[in-house]
């Protein structure tokens, strides 16, 4: 089953963004793409002077760094955006037409970007996956570009006509769906163009050495083509229907099959659970389904009971919805849907999107039982410490952190406070040690140093193992050759420490036996940023590395300085961490720690709040409209998750709870974050009555405090 959840507080953010940068001069969101990642959104604004810029922005609502100002588009004819891995390519179909590509991820996309020009402007451009650049043109037409940008030209049939659908591309091959006519005899075909491509001389050529992997004589009649195409493992799958049709066709190597639909098409895209689409009947719903692969590849015709999902999406109003203004991230669990609107300007007419609907959504999808285990997001071959390597994240509580701990092996999670940082970590890490940083501790807590013991009356100093050195003989035990490991699994850890040991000095002469890790152990940090990192750590830094583990190419054995003894991390040690982002920014930690750590930011998420209602106040509404004053005026490091308020519901006295928790919690942090700025709070938010001119809070009972939560609630 597929249950779309409205992301209302990404778009709530965004909107937010939107209205203040532009709200003075009129504008629309003209159009809107979704990454295939999921995990950014590029919004194209255009005000009523037609003037353009767009935005990009995290799924989750965050403004990306470079794109405050926006990015102007000095085009008022069409323009289309093609989302790829990391980098944005725009399309203007001014005069001769040029493609613009940007980095995503860059402190000015503006400077940073890469221009392709032509010679005559393109019936079609598309900006495939692997970042190349497909046009389709007159063979005579010619483009300017450089070097950085891979360019494929797709010229017109000579003899016929040539309609693309989709293009998809691998390393070494191009992938077209396209409708060929020929003496007005259409046929659909599925063709293949080695990369790089080879030297043709005229477009008959170029038609003639594509390579057919599938066609068909039967071809999708009536309006707007939706076509995609999906490759993997050397098999592929392409699909075609007509927005307002009543089947999709399937082209694979096996030929073409037709899959009936439970209603008119509205959009389709593959992603890595199978084929989705969104369907709707007229004066009915709009419905959003799933075809499983297994379904597609071995069902002769795919019939409407084989759809999977029936997830509503709202109304079905063919007018205002259009496969133009949809998408779905790669991996099924983003999607975007929008409903458009129509408006004059200049002379021509143009649809926008209404942004007094939700269309951003977050898909939870129920796989299967025979797909369940292939489709989880968040499985590695990790589990926490104990548990036996190749268990399931299922079995053992795992998270989506996992997949990074395997390949960066340490990981920081970072966020405002309330968010579940902590929980998040010893949710991934069960069983693990754990230690807090704070200014006192030092490297002879973590690792090891000297400590006062007395022996025969008198006090000498020995040296003691710290809880990370102990932790990683155990874990370097672990992965031992038997011929090493004489007490096997009842062994004490100085026995341990003395296997370790014979292994260290014998593999840094250079006998490289092979360690097998058995278990995964772990290390959970809280408040990392706490601490004097660079002291705590030591030569550890230099070790974090995953090169440098034991068993790895570059290999580091070091000697310890209090103890004499050897040294290494062994690759079954993970280190999870927690920062609290309005304690000390991420830019302040040492460089060295920040390139060996990778970073998870957990934001807000009012979502967990929906449906929560106490004496009628929306507790998601609510934390929204809090984080939206302190955002705007102190930025998103400051804001307060969702945690405060999740305990508000279950107790015995939901208002005296919330009473309780925003007196005693979220007012503290208001009195901290806008000291000495109390009057400017008041008058821009007027709904916030709590804290008067001079910083005091207002001490009010149960009832008044409740209404002046719905006013705060209601006031914009």
């Amino acid at each position: 089953m597929i249950r779309p959840v409205p992301m209302k507080s990404s778009m709530y953010s965004i909107n937010r963004f939107l209205d203040s940068e532009y709200g003075d001069f009129g504008f629309v969101v003209e159009d809107l793409k979704l990454f295939p990642s999921g995990r950014y959104l590029a919004v194209l604004v255009r005000l009523d002077d037609d003037s353009r810029f767009i935005h990009a922005f995290e799924t989750g609502g965050r403004l990306l760094e470079g794109w405050e100002k926006g990015i102007p588009v000095p085009c008022a004819d069409e323009v289309v955006m093609f989302p790829g891995k990391r980098e944005l390519a725009v399309f203007t179909k001014c005069y001769t037409g040029e493609v613009k590509i940007y980095p995503i991820q860059s402190d000015n996309p503006e400077s940073d970007a890469l221009s392709v020009t032509f010679t005559r402007l393109p019936l079609y451009v598309n900006f495939t996956s692997l970042g190349r650049l497909v046009v389709f043109c007159d063979y005579k037409v010619e483009y300017f570009a450089p070097a950085e940008i891979e360019v494929i030209k797709i010229p017109t049939p000579s003899n016929g006509f040539a309609y693309l659908h989709s293009v998809k591309d691998t390393k070494d091959s191009l992938y077209l769906l396209y409708t060929f006519r020929e003496n007005q005899k259409p046929r659909l075909e599925l063709g293949m163009v080695p990369l790089p491509m080879f030297p043709y001389y005229s477009s008959l050529e170029f038609w003639d050495g594509v390579e057919t992997l599938s066609k068909s004589s039967i071809v999708p009649r009536g309006g707007r083509h939706v076509g995609d195409i999906w490759l993997e493992n050397g098999s592929f799958i392409a699909a075609l229907g007509t927005k307002g049709g009543n089947e999709i066709y399937l082209m694979s190597a096996a030929g073409t099959k037709v899959a009936l639909l439970p209603g008119e098409l509205v959009f389709l895209s593959f992603t890595s659970r199978g084929l989705f689409v969104i369907t709707g009947i007229y004066g009915g719903n709009l419905k959003a389904w799933l075809v499983p692969f297994d379904v597609i590849n071995t069902t002769k015709k795919i019939k409407v009971e084989d759809f999977r999902g029936d997830a509503v999406l709202g109304r079905y109003v063919p007018g205002v919805v259009d496969p133009k203004f949809a998408g779905i991230s790669m991996d099924g669990r983003v999607l975007y849907l929008g409903r458009s609107g129509g408006k004059s300007s200049g002379g021509t007419f143009y649809y926008f999107l209404r942004r007094d609907v939700d269309y951003l959504y977050r898909l939870e999808v129920s796989e299967t039982p025979n797909r369940e285990s292939e489709s989880r997001v968040g499985v590695s071959e990790l589990g926490p410490v104990g548990n036996k390597k190749g268990e399931t994240a299922e079995k053992t509580g795992g998270t989506f952190l996992e997949p990074l701990l395997q390949r960066f092996k340490q990981v920081i999670i970072y966020g405002p406070p309330g968010t579940g940082k902590t929980y998040l970590a010893l949710k991934t890490a069960k069983n693990a040690e754990f230690v807090t940083f704070h200014q006192s501790y030092s490297y002879e807590d973590f690792v090891e140093g000297f400590r006062p013991v007395e022996k025969d009356g008198n006090v000498v100093y020995r040296v003691f193992d710290g809880v990370f050195k102990r932790l990683a003989v155990r874990a370097i035990y672990d992965s031992l050759p038997e011929e090493f490991r004489e007490h096997k699994n009842n062994a004490g850890y100085e026995d341990m420490k003395l296997a370790v040991q014979k292994f260290l000095e014998k593999r840094r002469k250079g006998k490289k036996t092979a360690i097998k890790p058995q278990r995964e152990f772990y290390m959970v940090i809280d408040e990392i940023n706490r601490g004097n990192i660079s002291r705590i750590l030591g030569e550890l830094i230099t070790l974090l590395d995953p090169d440098k583990r034991l068993g790895a190419p570059n290999e580091t054995i070091v000697t310890l300085p209090y103890s004499g003894e050897l040294f290494a991390l062994p690759p079954n040690l993970y280190i999870v961490a927690t920062m609290n982002s309005a304690d000390r920014s991420i830019a302040m930690l040492d460089i060295a720690l920040r390139r060996r750590f990778a970073f998870v930011e957990l934001s807000p998420d009012p979502e967990k709040l929906r449906g929560i209602n106490v004496d009628g106040i929306d507790l998601e509404h609510l934390i929204m409209r809090i984080n939206s004053i302190i955002e705007q005026e102190k930025g998103k490091d400051y804001t307060i998750g969702h945690g405060y308020f999740l305990d508000v519901p279950s107790a015995d006295d939901p208002r005296q709870a919330l009473y309780l928790v925003f007196y005693h919690k979220v007012l503290p942090l208001f009195q901290e974050y806008f000291y000495g700025n109390w009057e400017h709070l008041r008058s821009l938010y007027p709904g916030f009555e709590f804290i008067d001119e001079r910083g005091r809070i207002i001490r009010m009972n149960l009832d008044e405090f409740m209404d002046a939560l719905r006013r705060l609630g209601g006031s914009e």
